[in-house]
């Protein structure tokens, strides 16, 4: 806008400026065009005449000899000079003699000349006017518009923790502090939020870890009962307790592993764990009683979180328990560096390309149809092994599924 304004000043200035110097509009010096009239009817002796006068001029008679000129002149015919002279806009004067013609062409050309100067000068001057607009625009407008306009890209992309440059003398000084403060707001309560999420989780996790304890002696203590129980009502009763132990500790493993299934928020907590603690960790977890031992854990100590680690072999034995339903060998090999647990069963209905996409989330074999389970009980466990230092791996063998994982020694 400001740029169309100084333009049209331009534009007026220019066609004024042409206007009153322009050469039609010229206006010669009356006076003196008379003074040099009177002073060539009055003279006797063109000799005598002298050369004081602002303008040049040439008396010719009126056959077209040159009588007096101050200024060189060539030789033509009376009508030719005559018509040169009217071409050129100069002042002829007659009188009794012959003809008087004034010059005027040197002041029109003089005026054409500063006329282009005038209109250079204006040009000059809209041009460094247009550039020092521009200049203006960009360092106090433009290049704080584009840094804002970054800053909301950066701001739509979730990336809060840009900082937006300061500069009050801009237009957008104060306007940016809002945009910074707004950035600051949206952070904390973003933060909130994931402390908040995290917290749920966390409280879901322990407490669905915690009911498995009660859980279990609810299953012990029926298992004691059905051992000794005659009277066949009562029994059912039992086997039905028993068996509902069993579906709410399966189901409490799913809500276990979808409550942590962001594993950047689970914390480790990294002690000396002796083989035993580890042995009796597995054991604590067979609820089915389908796990035997193929030989005792040699005594050494590991590093390891107990809480996870009884987590990691829950889910591995329930897999077993869902998927083959067979009987679930353990066995310990210390190595140099590690104490590695194999925890094998005799399922044989997993597809053997599909061995290496279960710690992957979310994947559940075509074993898993019809079955409940969200596809995270192994990749949580992969993860937390890995936490600890430790690698878990899963192959098929002819004659089942084993899982080997390897804590390292302290």
């Amino acid at each position: 806008m400001v740029i169309l304004i100084i333009l049209a000043i331009f534009v007026v200035s220019g066609i004024l400026i042409w206007d009153a110097v322009d050469g039609r509009n010229f206006s010669p010096d009356i006076v003196e065009i008379n003074r040099i009239r009177v002073s060539i009817e009055n003279t006797e002796n063109f000799d005598n005449l002298g050369a004081n006068f602002e303008y040049d001029f040439t008396v010719i008679s009126n056959e077209g000899s040159v009588l007096f000129s101050t200024k060189n002149t060539e030789k033509m015919l009376l009508e030719q000079r005559l018509n040169n002279a009217i071409s050129n806009s100069d002042v002829v004067i007659a009188f009794s003699d012959g003809y008087i013609i004034i010059y005027l062409g040197h002041f029109r050309e003089r005026n054409k000349s500063l006329r282009i100067a005038l209109i250079a000068s204006l040009s000059v001057l809209l041009i460094a006017l247009t550039l020092g607009y521009y200049a203006y625009m960009r360092h106090f407008l433009y290049r704080p518009f584009k840094k804002l306009k970054n800053f909301a890209g950066e701001i739509a992309t979730g990336n809060l923790d840009t900082l937006l440059p300061m500069d009050k003398d801009n237009l957008f000084g104060e306007f940016s502090a809002s945009f910074d403060i707004m950035r600051e707001e949206l952070k904390m309560a973003r933060q909130r939020l994931i402390d908040e999420e995290k917290s749920k989780k966390e409280l879901i996790a322990t407490l669905s870890h915690d009911i498995k304890t009660p859980i279990a002696i609810v299953r012990v203590a029926s298992e004691l009962l059905e051992m000794g129980e005659k009277d066949e009502k009562k029994l059912s009763n039992i086997k039905a307790i028993k068996g509902k132990t069993h579906e709410i500790d399966i189901l409490l493993t799913d809500l276990f592993s979808s409550a942590l299934e962001d594993l950047t928020e689970l914390k480790i907590n990294i002690t000396d764990i002796s083989s035993k603690e580890i042995q009796d960790s597995i054991l604590g977890v067979d609820s089915l009683n389908k796990v035997s031992l193929e030989n005792e854990a040699p005594d050494c100590l590991m590093k390891g979180d107990t809480l996870r680690l009884s987590q990691v072999f829950g889910n591995i034995i329930s897999n077993s328990y869902k998927y083959s339903n067979s009987e679930i060998i353990v066995s310990f090999v210390l190595e140099e560096k590690f104490l590695t647990i194999s925890i094998k069963d005799n399922g044989n209905s997993l597809k053997k390309e599909e061995v290496s996409l279960l710690t992957q989330k979310f994947y559940r074999g075509e074993n898993a149809q019809g079955k409940h389970g969200a596809g995270l009980g192994l990749y949580i466990s992969s993860k937390l092994i890995k936490k600890m230092g430790g690698h878990l791996k899963i192959t098929q063998e002819p004659d089942g599924l084993k899982v080997e994982i390897k804590l390292a020694l302290s």
